[in-house]
């Protein structure tokens, strides 16, 4: 620290800018709704100890020259080769802090080097090469101030699956994470300056706040030698409160996911097709059908309420169903939702203001779903719309219980609850009456709580949901991909996931059909051991109406049988990333290799591997 400025650096090299920022904070003071406050604009008192430095503030002024009476105190502290910033606040005069981002890191032009990566835990993981000039894509032409830099942010828990992303730079991998074992909101922000000013390259992460302020989450700042040391770094605390999936949890190979009726009425299967549909799934090695669109409103309607159909063969057609398939030794989980309310429902009408999240101005949020059949009109001008419930309320996490209770009446004992898991949890709720109180970024605890009340309701032996937020892994049986990367494509980089949390159950997404490259995104689900999310023409077909799609899957299932327990047990490692992509799994000394030829060309490595393929070598004994 120098006066108002901070500076990092290595060895004798300085990284960052000259300007210092080291933290930016947002707040709302009479009409005024975005109020800006950087670091270097303030003057602080230092005071120094054996363990670090804590810069203290007894007021704020804005960039437009508003004072705030707001006492800011900021501490950095050094543990383990790392430093933890955290900071507290107190507002003196009515003013809201909305924000606040700690630390700022403005790595300088002279640091930018052709090999520079940003790696961020989007999804399953995002590896972006030349993020300084790749970042400008988030500029947004019009809505915001890009005239003060150019930022792309990503919500944890929420679309990160982790609270960390980093840099690979000349000197190591500058890591950054959010520590947090309460799991709250999180914006991690890789951003870089105005045009014009190209050269820098800016890292920061965001703490959304509202009225009720103390203590900021802790947020590491340290020097590793690559992308996988800092992963073994956030893995080495999360060891502090990760206990690994639910102890219940049992490898799995796949899925068909079936919706039987669509919300605008289109009936495609009826419970009586339900154990063809199984049997065909289970000769390609299927564990069972995820089921959708099975009560009398449909897929994407109707939420909270979930009645059997009587078009769809009535109550007792579904429980004969799920009985026999159950008889069989088959996997047959019944769909709700966690978070969405149907607008046009009783529930919405009668409880819809007690449980909702809240947005800063009090008012719902609202999200629609454009599902159609070929209507042109329907997907634009009428998609279903829903409001948002918030698990801080005690009537929406009963109501929850009651539904997986009236699954488990149905015979179900396998149940899923979609975007309970993920879906707008890092979203802070501003309703003071529920639960989490004034504190708006920590639903992600009450989530915790429904996912629990969900199992013990239904007596539940599996329960899955979508998405996936490392916080809430222990609860859960499965996870249904929905993000990033899970599926191949630009960016994609599952071994930065797979690295931390090799443990968990989790399915790959979106290949709905022999589209162009089908069958390296089912490669890649097996070579980073992603289950198969069978959902043939987005749910409205089975494995019978494509055969060649089903006996590939069969294929690549038959691989991971023959080697169950080191993909389901083992520990995952990156050999080589690129044309052929090489990972392993390893498990008591012994280690399986596994190599994934994505190219138009047949190679050797240690195996051959065809084009378009993937190969399994039991590598043998590492003892």
């Amino acid at each position: 620290m120098t006066d108002a400025r901070a500076s990092i650096q290595v060895g004798s090299r300085r990284l960052t800018s000259p300007r210092g920022r080291l933290w930016t904070l947002t707040a709302v003071k009479g009409d005024h709704r975005e109020l800006t406050v950087h670091s270097e604009d303030q003057m602080p008192t230092v005071t120094r100890d054996a363990e670090g430095v804590t810069l203290g503030y007894d007021r704020l002024t804005s960039t437009d020259g508003i004072v705030l009476d707001v006492s800011f105190s900021v501490e950095i502290r050094t543990a383990d080769g790392a430093f933890e910033f955290t900071a507290s606040l107190e507002s003196h005069d009515g003013s809201i802090v909305r924000e606040v981002a700690l630390p700022v890191v403005e790595l300088d032009a002279a640091t930018a080097s052709d090999d520079e990566v940003v790696y961020r835990a989007h999804g399953l993981g995002r590896r972006i090469e030349n993020p300084r000039t790749t970042l400008y894509r988030a500029h947004t032409e019009y809505m915001v101030d890009d005239g003060a830099g150019v930022w792309e942010a990503v919500a944890y828990p929420g679309d990160m699956t982790m609270p960390w992303h980093g840099v690979e730079l000349d000197e190591g991998f500058l890591y950054m994470g959010r520590h947090d074992p309460d799991f709250s909101s999180a914006l991690l922000s890789t951003g870089v300056p105005p045009r014009g000013e190209e050269g820098e390259l800016w890292l920061t992460t965001v703490a959304p706040l509202g009225r009720s302020i103390g203590t900021l989450p802790p947020v590491i700042l340290a020097v590793d030698d690559d992308w996988a040391a800092s992963a073994a770094r956030y893995r080495s605390w999360a060891d502090t409160w990760y206990t690994g999936p639910h102890p219940s949890t049992k490898p799995m190979q796949g899925w068909q996911r079936i919706i039987m009726k669509h919300q605008f009425g289109q009936i495609l299967y009826r419970y009586e097709d339900l154990l063809e549909v199984f049997e065909a799934g289970r000769e390609v090695g299927l564990d069972g059908i995820l089921l959708f669109g099975w009560w009398k409103e449909g897929f994407d309607r109707g939420y909270p309420e979930y009645e059997p159909d009587d078009a769809l063969g009535g109550a007792e057609g579904l429980r004969r169903a799920i009985a026999e398939i159950r008889s069989r030794g088959g996997f047959i989980s019944l769909y709700a939702n966690g978070n969405l309310i149907d607008r046009t429902s009783d529930f919405a009408a009668q409880h819809g203001a007690e449980v909702t999240k809240k947005d800063a101005a009090g008012l719902d949020y609202v999200v629609g779903y454009a599902f159609a059949r070929e209507s042109q009109t329907l997907r634009h001008f009428a998609p279903g719309s829903f409001l948002i419930a918030c698990h801080g309320a005690p009537r929406w996490r009963n109501r929850m219980a009651e539904v997986a209770s009236a699954q488990a009446a149905l015979g179900a004992d396998d149940i899923f609850f979609d975007q309970t898991a993920y879906h707008l949890a890092a979203w802070p709720c501003y309703d003071a009456s529920h639960d989490h109180g004034t504190r708006v970024g920590v639903e992600s605890l009450q989530r915790a709580r429904t996912l629990a009340g969900l199992r013990e309701a239904a007596d539940a032996k599996t329960l899955g949901s979508e998405g996936m937020a490392d916080g809430m892994i222990s609860l859960l049986n499965y996870h249904h991909g929905w993000g990033f990367a899970f599926t191949d494509g630009p960016e994609a980089f599952p071994a930065l996931f797979r690295t931390v949390y090799p443990e968990p159950v989790v399915s790959n997404r979106l290949v709905h059909d022999q589209r162009t490259g089908w069958r390296d995104h089912l490669n890649y689900a097996l070579t980073y051991n992603l289950i198969f999310d069978v959902a043939l023409h987005r749910s409205r077909r089975d494995v019978r109406d494509m055969p060649e799609y089903a006996a590939h899957v069969a294929q690549l299932i038959a691989i991971r049988e023959r080697h169950r327990d080191l993909f389901f047990r083992g520990a995952f490692s990156l050999v080589d990333f690129g044309p052929i992509t090489h990972v392993r799994y390893a498990l008591d000394g012994d280690v399986l290799d596994v190599y994934w030829n994505c190219t138009d060309e047949r190679w050797n490595v240690s195996a051959d591997v065809a084009a378009h393929s993937v190969v399994a070598v039991l590598a043998g004994s590492s003892r």
